[in-house]
């Protein structure tokens, strides 16, 4: 895949970017129009949202993921 320097460099900058910062990035390249989505997915997505924010969860690098299926 040929990937345009505009888009490393976005790529990179969101590399940089804290948690807060990345959820504010989220929102703003892919607002989630509520109206569209049920109340029950809603209210799964603010749970999620929050398991992560508060770190009862942690995530997975999404390189790391790859590596561990790969290795199955």
């Amino acid at each position: 895949m040929v990937i345009s320097e505009r888009v490393r460099l976005v790529a990179e900058s969101y590399g940089k970017l804290n948690d807060e910062e990345r959820h504010e990035f989220a929102a703003l390249v892919a607002p989630v129009d509520e109206s569209e989505v049920s109340e029950e997915w809603v209210a799964e997505l603010r749970g999620r949202a929050d398991d992560i924010d508060s770190g009862r969860v942690q995530l997975v690098d999404g390189d790391e993921v790859m590596r561990r299926l790969r290795a199955i």
